[in-house]
């Protein structure tokens, strides 16, 4: 049983025994009939040169009939033995049928052992101990030649030897004489030996093959990982210059606004360069946000909230976010409700639709946008139609990229950063969520966003608290403002004082609890402090030596995953500097009273018109 095992695949099991073999060892099958072919062409040509020199030695003491007959089937043999290796190796490597092709070799192996087995009979010259231990040297050199070339697959080996070595041994064996019935035994003991040397030369063949198949496929793996390490660093490449130009441009534009208001003395042009200035800090920002929110995405560190709520919320604010953008383009924007209840985080499928609806607004020059939701079986289709440019196929995957923006005619390029959609696919993706896109340039486009529907209908969803009228928990409480740079100190200080709080602020923690004698209600920390420290170090020593664990919010410049990571791993909400008073408001409030319900931390969109406060 461990014989058969080790020798599989065999090709003379049973049917049933027959099964799949895997692709590790149809490749060293291959391997073995190559091998067998290739390599066979030498065992043939020097079993025929044995047997010439057979029939000359022999020549005079064996009838020549018999003689010429023997030597004749072998070279009949040995000529379809070549054409049968010519046709294999005229094959294509995917056109081979290697289960078969050996056993072909296998019944030619066997065909050429009965052959030499056939000659210890027609061949042996009685009372003539000299020829018939001549005769016995040449077989056991065609043993040793096979050993050579058969031994990768050791059925192949047996099927040639063992036939022969019984012809042999039986021949002996029937002579009456010790010295016959030795050399009869020889056989035997020399099966035993080759059979072993041959079990050795196929394992180790089989083994060098598997390791040279697992060493080229981690070469395989490495090269697919080397290739994507590089696809990443030329996609960072590519999003980092991206960026750099798209905040250039505002930045440009700021100083240059800035410069001439230092020298401007009409008022009315002054209060017009001001406007212009909000609307330059304005692009950085929204620009500033919208990187966070691929940054987030990239993180994992948004956490859908899942519930269940009426479609139709959404859609009656996304209608009434776009009513009047729509209406200024001479667009008609129609909503068509449906009263079904999906299975989602709203805020993160409101910022989803924000942005569709968004691009949709902005490509459209004539006709109108559709957003509607239908029922599809166990889900819900929210759909976003438009009249505007449409879409080129080739182009359809690509703008789901970074900074991918459509160039259009006409229209300036600088109403959009090309990074809706990308934020789109990602919150999609998070949400385990299928977008589709369907579109004709010229006709229009048809993005469509497939939520599973609720199994039962709510009472009630929270949708976005934040945008609610905002009351007002933070008056009157003790909000402690961590920084080591005073100009933030001090418009900290003015912010938050301006909104009812009593302020306390320290450039660390151990000022902060030198001076502080009451507990603050709230800790607005930077997250990165002098001599070394961090905000994550500061609250943690607040709330040690408070001996509470008060709320706290982290404010940074560090765009990096790592700092989002670290944050949501120690359950701070993190700000990312310029912070929108508005936001850190909805922040500020939610933490010192929170709302009813709940969602994801909130991702600001894109390419809204007039964003709201959001949840960060």
């Amino acid at each position: 049983m461990r014989l058969r095992n080790r020798l599989a695949p065999f090709t003379f099991r049973s049917a049933a025994a027959r099964t799949r073999l895997d692709e590790s060892d149809q490749a060293i099958l291959a391997e073995q009939v190559r091998v067998i072919y290739v390599e066979g062409q030498r065992l043939i040509l020097t079993g025929v040169a044995a047997g010439a020199i057979l029939v000359w030695v022999l020549w005079g003491h064996i009838v020549p009939p018999v003689l010429l007959a023997w030597f004749g089937s072998f070279v009949v043999y040995a000529l379809l033995r070549v054409a049968m290796i010519r046709s294999y190796r005229r094959r294509r490597a995917d056109d081979i049928d290697h289960r078969a092709w050996m056993n072909r070799a296998l019944w030619a192996l066997a065909v050429g052992g009965g052959l030499w087995g056939i000659a210890s009979f027609v061949l042996y010259v009685p009372g003539r101990i000299e020829y018939q231990l001549f005769l016995v040297t040449i077989l056991l050199g065609a043993v040793v030649s096979g050993l050579i070339t058969l031994a990768v697959y050791l059925p192949a080996y047996l099927v040639f030897i063992v036939p022969f070595l019984a012809g042999t041994s039986l021949r002996f064996g029937l002579e009456n004489d010790p010295l016959h019935w030795g050399i009869a035994v020889a056989p035997v003991v020399v099966l035993g030996i080759f059979i072993s040397f041959a079990r050795y030369i196929q394992n180790t063949f089989v083994e060098s093959l598997r390791l040279r198949m697992v060493l080229a496929e981690r070469n395989r793996e490495l090269a697919e990982r080397n290739d994507a390490v590089e696809r990443a660093n030329l996609a960072k490449s590519r999003f980092l210059a991206a960026a750099s130009h798209d905040l250039r441009q505002p930045l440009h534009a700021l100083n240059l606004f800035v410069t001439q208001l230092g020298s401007e003395a009409d008022a009315a042009e002054r209060t017009r360069l001001v406007a212009r200035i909000d609307a330059a800090v304005g692009a950085m920002n929204e620009l500033f946000n919208a990187l966070l929110d691929v940054s987030k995405l990239d993180a994992g560190a948004l956490t859908p909230s899942v519930s269940a709520f009426l479609a139709d919320r959404l859609l009656r604010r996304i209608e009434a976010t776009f009513a009047a953008v729509a209406e200024e383009k001479g667009l008609r924007l129609r909503v068509r409700p449906s009263g079904a209840y999906v299975q989602s985080d709203a805020i993160l499928l409101e910022r989803i639709l924000i942005n569709l609806v968004s691009n949709a607004v902005r490509y459209t020059t004539r006709g109108g946008v559709i957003v509607a939701c239908r029922r599809r079986g166990d889900a819900v289709r929210i759909e976003v139609w438009d009249s505007g440019v449409g879409i080129a196929e080739e182009q359809q995957r690509a703008i789901f990229g970074e900074f991918y923006q459509i160039a259009i005619p006409g229209q300036d390029q600088r109403t959009g950063m090309g990074l809706g959609l990308a934020i789109v696919e990602r919150l999609c993706r998070l949400l385990g969520h299928t977008i589709t896109l369907t579109s004709t340039p010229g006709r229009g486009s048809r993005f469509c966003v497939l939520v599973p529907s609720a199994a039962v209908e709510p009472t009630a969803v929270a949708l976005d608290e934040t945008r609610d009228a905002i009351v007002d928990p933070v008056r009157d409480k003790l909000v402690l403002v961590i920084d080591d740079d005073p100009l933030v100190l001090e418009g900290m200080r003015s912010l938050l004082t301006g909104w009812g709080c009593r302020v306390a602020v320290a450039p660390s923690h151990a000022a902060a609890t030198t001076d502080l004698a009451a507990r603050p209600d709230l800790i607005i920390s930077d997250y990165q402090l002098a001599r070394g420290q961090t905000g994550l170090d500061t609250i943690a020593a607040l709330h040690d030596a408070f001996r509470s664990a008060i709320p706290a919010l982290l404010i940074t410049g560090d765009t990096a995953a790592e700092r989002i990571r670290d944050a949501a791993a120690h359950g701070l909400p993190l700000l990312h500097k310029p912070v929108n008073p508005m936001a850190l408001r909805a922040v500020v409030n939610q933490l010192l009273r929170p709302p009813p319900g709940g969602g994801a931390a909130a991702v600001p969109t894109a390419a809204a018109p007039n964003p709201a406060p959001r949840r960060q």
